[in-house]
């Protein structure tokens, strides 16, 4: 017999807004899904140097465009091993970089071994790897690039710069969004006009051309410090998050502004102007804290955004450079028709990583959505 379905309205008297909220959530699976995604795929990129066999900066010309490697329990014979090994591969073909399997070498793999080292949260020295496998053999879970880099370690890697700077593009344009339309929104009059004018001009170019421009700009002047001619690997990400932060506040400010227009007449907040209330204790503890519903489901929607721009940016060669990973410089390094005949994996990697990225934070934000959304009052 099929199993009924959960009644959405039973047992929701007395329940907090956050309770209902996540009553609601944990009932969408499809959102559920996308949480427990991005959540592996944070994970994995923060501890990504211990999950890499290898180091994604090492040459390997010896193992240049090697396909992905497959660990084995089974030997050519039908043998069962308890520990996972690998084959050996023979270069058959140096020109087209053709290899076959090497059934005379087995290397098995080692877990926890000693490896390259790195530093753990770019703090804590360490040396230790999930898996790895002895010298010769050459354990690459997706492959490696046309100089023997390991494409399953820059993937790794890459997703440290591409995915944080989508959380710290959107935090900078959310408080900047936040603070300029509330300021807008309260006031009104002049400080409205202009700001809104403001808004509207960035709005009005287009946001491709805009941070190509402004992009151009640090590369040959210097603000604060900032950019110049002999830009670090450092300034390169600072300067890529406040350009896609620039652009993107402004949508922001508007709808909060707009929020703030009609927050600002409700009762409450005319018994807090009564009572002697200043402007700021007002904005900061009344009216922005009613908007948090909209900022937490815009943040999320917006940040797949701020992780395109980036990948952009490094695909058209203006933003991530090298020896910096970003999955824009792999997606750039496989736009050729051999590229993508000779060695898909080059491109089916990074393009796979931005694809369950972006599709995990739009089902996130449909779900928080819906979840926060105060007509849902019965708890459907």
């Amino acid at each position: 017999m099929k199993k009924p379905e959960p009644d959405m309205n039973e047992n929701v008297h007395g329940m907090s807004p956050a309770a209902l909220a996540w009553r609601r959530f944990r009932h969408n699976k499809t959102a559920l899904t996308g949480a427990i995604i991005l959540i592996v795929m944070y994970v994995a990129v923060i501890f990504g140097s211990f999950l890499s066999p290898c180091d994604p900066t090492m040459r390997d010309y010896k193992h240049a465009n090697l396909p992905p490697t497959i660990p084995h329990f089974f030997d050519e014979n039908g043998t069962f091993h308890v520990r996972p090994f690998i084959y050996g591969v023979k270069l058959t073909d140096p020109l087209r970089f053709t290899y076959s399997i090497d059934h005379t070498q087995k290397y098995p793999i080692k877990f926890f071994a000693k490896g390259w080292q790195y530093k753990l949260w770019w703090v804590i020295p360490a040396e230790r790897h999930l898996i790895s496998v002895d010298s010769p053999g050459r354990i690459a879970l997706l492959g490696t690039d046309s100089v023997g880099k390991d494409i399953f370690a820059r993937v790794l890697e890459g997703g440290k710069i591409s995915m944080s700077i989508g959380l710290l593009g959107i935090s900078i344009s959310l408080i900047l969004g936040m603070f300029i339309g509330a300021l807008a929104g309260y006031y009104g009059g002049w400080i409205d006009l202009i700001l809104m004018r403001l808004v509207e001009f960035l709005l009005a170019i287009p946001g491709l051309y805009l941070i190509i421009a402004l992009r151009a700009y640090f590369q040959t002047e210097s603000i604060f410090g900032i950019g110049g001619k002999n830009m670090g690997s450092g300034q390169m990400y600072l300067i890529i998050v406040v350009i896609l932060a620039f652009i993107g506040w402004a949508g922001q400010a508007r709808v909060i502004r707009g929020m703030v227009l009609s927050i600002k007449r409700q009762d409450f907040i005319l018994a807090e102007l009564a009572l002697g209330a200043s402007a700021w204790r007002i904005i900061t503890k009344h009216i922005l804290p009613n908007t948090m519903s909209y900022v937490i489901v815009s943040a999320t929607i917006a940040v797949p955004g701020y992780i395109l721009g980036e990948v952009s940016l490094s695909y058209l060669g203006v933003g991530i450079q090298d020896p910096q990973v970003s999955w824009g410089i792999m997606l750039e390094q496989a736009q050729s028709a051999a590229a993508i005949k000779n060695t898909p994996w080059l491109l089916f990697a990074p393009a796979a990583a931005i694809f369950l990225t972006v599709f995990s934070f739009n089902f996130l934000g449909d779900g928080l959505r819906d979840a926060l959304d105060p007509r849902h009052v019965s708890g459907r």
